[in-house]
């Protein structure tokens, strides 16, 4: 992963004369090379590494397309994105940096609530990622856990889940539970933060992963890759932040939502990286996500997310959609 910030970017849109324009809503992790300095991280990205080479990567993905993972997913209606095709797009991991990168956006936009409260990984995979909240945050999460679906791949995982374990630097923080389930099914009562690496869900999944949020406390995040929470506003969530961040699979915007404070004020989000916002909302089959003009300029500004320019490109807001 390359830490020089220029060498993180898409290519940004041409001006009307044909000449590259510079977009800084195109770069790819940016802070990370701040993070990536800090010697406590990298000492915790070696205790990652030795977890990971329990279930690395390639093996990861060759169970998620396995014949068992994807019968298993049949079984498990909302989690059939698998049984669609169980490519190795369909399986991705955040990885050590950008999970640490997104505790610290979380750190920076005023944290967890108080009272230590559970982290959960919807679609865990290897586990790796509950593994590194576990490493970055020890003592912020009363429970560690972790769902999914794929049967081969969850008994791998708890091979991870040991070696946590034995290894964490420390014994008060709780152990990984790592379980088998539909990520649909799962009581998020008592969660500060949940991920979904969302990309491949299914628009019924990631509904129903919105409904269970719903118990979530005031304060509390849910962090999402690709795509935000469907009518998020409505449900009580106010998108704070939308960057792009490398994950194993390449880069996804990753969007931080967090359950609305009482009596809050409109956020303001400090990154919409350029189209991905536009795109999510309006390539949704449900026609929720927009607004009665039909325009996604006036999704935005009804989900209460305002942009510090020039953060927002604004032409990617202002196309109406029929």
């Amino acid at each position: 992963m390359a830490s020089d910030p220029e060498a993180r970017t898409f290519h940004g849109a041409e001006s009307s004369s044909g000449e590259h324009c510079a977009d800084e809503n195109d770069r790819i992790d940016e802070g990370f090379e701040d993070i990536r300095q800090d010697e406590a991280l990298l000492a915790l990205e070696q205790e990652y590494l030795v977890l990971s080479s329990i279930l690395p990567l390639h093996r990861a993905k060759a169970l998620a397309s396995s014949p068992d993972a994807l019968c298993g997913s049949a079984t498990h209606g909302g989690e059939a994105f698998r049984a669609g095709g169980g490519t190795d797009a369909m399986y991705g991991e955040m990885g050590f940096w950008a999970m640490a990168s997104i505790l610290r956006a979380v750190e920076l936009h005023g944290g967890l609530p108080a009272t230590p409260g559970d982290f959960v990984d919807l679609g865990s995979g290897s586990g790796l990622a509950v593994a590194a909240a576990g490493l970055l945050r020890p003592h912020a999460w009363g429970r560690l856990r972790g769902v999914e679906n794929s049967a081969p791949l969850h008994a791998a995982s708890l091979g991870v889940a040991e070696a946590y374990a034995a290894r964490r630097p420390r014994p008060a923080a709780p152990d990984l539970e790592l379980e088998e389930g539909d990520a649909a099914q799962v009581s998020l009562e008592g969660a500060t933060l949940v991920l979904a690496h969302c990309t491949a869900f299914s628009d019924a999944l990631l509904h129903a992963i919105a409904l269970q949020a719903a118990a979530m406390r005031p304060g509390a995040w849910v962090v999402t890759l690709t795509r935000p929470l469907p009518v998020a506003a409505a449900s009580g969530w106010d998108i704070i932040e939308a960057r792009r961040r490398t994950v194993s699979w390449g880069a996804a915007t990753v969007f931080l939502h967090r359950r609305r404070l009482p009596d809050a004020g409109p956020p303001t989000c400090t990154r919409v990286a350029e189209g991905t916002t536009a795109e999510a909302v309006a390539d949704d089959a449900d026609p929720s996500y927009r607004s009665q003009d039909g325009s996604i300029a006036a999704v935005v500004a009804s989900s209460a997310v305002t942009a510090s320019a020039p953060s927002v490109r604004v032409s990617a807001m202002r196309s109406a959609r029929a």
